[in-house]
């Protein structure tokens, strides 16, 4: 009985030593990087609980500072992606007004105008007939004129009567009204007085650049083409969709920093010209515009872009810290708190508005705490690869 009972003892303290010795290799696993390696001469940050430790030596050598938070007011910087479009004012769609057949063409696209050029001609015989007509009024309201001017001296002669005068009177007003709608049909057709019959000569009212063109040589052509698009491209806008919350930090005249998509190097100011006043209920967005005045470097309508806008309204004084002090840990924004001159804590925190430099803390921080703002990365990197 006593050997069988030596041995079952024998049995169980060995299974509570494997059972020790599991709980202390967990334990020690961890804690990231263990005492073993520590000892075997790697100078790196450890976890001795919820504290991040290191040596003078790696603190010198990751370049670890640290400062205290601080409380300020704070200008939010808006991030949002939106798309250039035109100035409506410095677009203009160039149609052909009446059918007829394209003559010749003098711009094509990308080419410079001025107002007034001549893009294309157009032959017509609509235009011809309204011309036509045009020269026939003008004549029947000049001999009107001339009739009238006489019958007047007649009658004050007393030769004729004065029945015939106010006859060609009436006649004379309504050639002459004839003539001014000849006129003006001419004019909407497209026509001048005086020009070569029946060939419509299609300019531009914006000088800048031919963007569109949509009519070939001998092409015939309706009423309702559009032979060319011109625009001014000097002055451009970018439309944003801003979500509402962000809304009421923006205001009218707001500095606005663009950015083409994938090109983080180059930018182009601009500023708010206009914060819309209702919301998609749908995407719960407000649009905005911005106008972009000589931008340094090409907009194309239809480009897609980044937009960082420098809202003007401060939000309430709240603790502020540096963008570079916030890192990202398991998807939470985090900030590694000193505890001393060679520990800090890792700690979440809720995020608020930022501006170019600071980022606001709603949660997770008091006054009084100190946080990493150099060597953020190097501590990320050893202690949560």
């Amino acid at each position: 009985m006593s050997g069988r009972w030596l041995r079952r003892s024998g049995i169980a303290l060995f299974g509570l030593v494997l059972v020790v010795a599991s709980i202390l290799y967990w334990t020690r696993s961890k804690k990231g990087v263990s005492a073993e390696t520590k000892l075997a001469g790697r100078d790196v940050p450890y976890l001795d609980g919820k504290w991040i430790r290191y040596s003078a030596e790696y603190a010198k050598r990751a370049q670890i500072e640290m400062m205290p938070v601080e409380r300020s007011n704070l200008a939010p910087v808006v991030s949002v992606t939106g798309t250039v479009t035109f100035d409506p004012e410095k677009v203009a769609a160039v149609g052909a007004r009446i059918s007829g057949r394209v003559r010749q063409i003098f711009k094509l696209e990308g080419d410079p105008v001025k107002v007034g050029d001549v893009l294309a001609e157009i032959e017509s015989a609509e235009l011809g007939q309204a011309q036509a007509a045009l020269v026939s009024a003008k004549a029947h309201a000049a001999a009107a004129t001339t009739n009238e001017k006489r019958e007047k001296e007649l009658a004050e002669a007393r030769i004729s009567s004065n029945r015939e005068a106010e006859l060609a009177a009436a006649n004379a007003v309504s050639a002459r009204a004839d003539f001014v709608a000849a006129e003006q049909r001419v004019r909407a057709l497209g026509g001048v007085a005086g020009g070569t019959p029946g060939i419509l000569r299609l300019s531009t009212p914006i000088s800048g650049k031919v963007i569109e063109r949509h009519v070939s040589r001998g092409q015939s052509v309706e009423a309702t083409h559009t032979a060319f698009r011109v625009a001014d491209l000097s002055s451009l806008w970018v439309q944003l969709a801003v979500f509402e919350r962000q809304l009421t930090a923006m205001h009218q005249g707001d500095p606005v920093d663009i950015y083409p998509q994938g090109d983080g190097d180059h930018k182009v100011t601009g500023s708010v010209s206009y914060v819309g006043d209702v919301i998609d209920l749908e995407t719960r967005t407000a649009p905005v515009r911005v106008e972009v005045e000589h931008p340094e470097i090409p907009l194309r309508p239809g480009q897609s872009v980044l937009a960082k806008i420098h809202t003007s309204a401060p939000i309430a004084s709240s603790i502020v810290v540096p963008r570079g002090a916030v890192t990202s840990v398991d998807g939470k924004p985090t900030v590694f708190v000193a505890h001393d001159a060679l520990s800090v804590e890792p700690r979440a925190v809720q995020l608020g508005g930022q501006d170019g430099d600071r980022v606001e803390i709603l949660s997770g921080l008091e006054e009084t705490d100190r946080v990493v703002t150099s060597g953020v990365f190097a501590l990320k990197s050893e202690i949560f690869r």
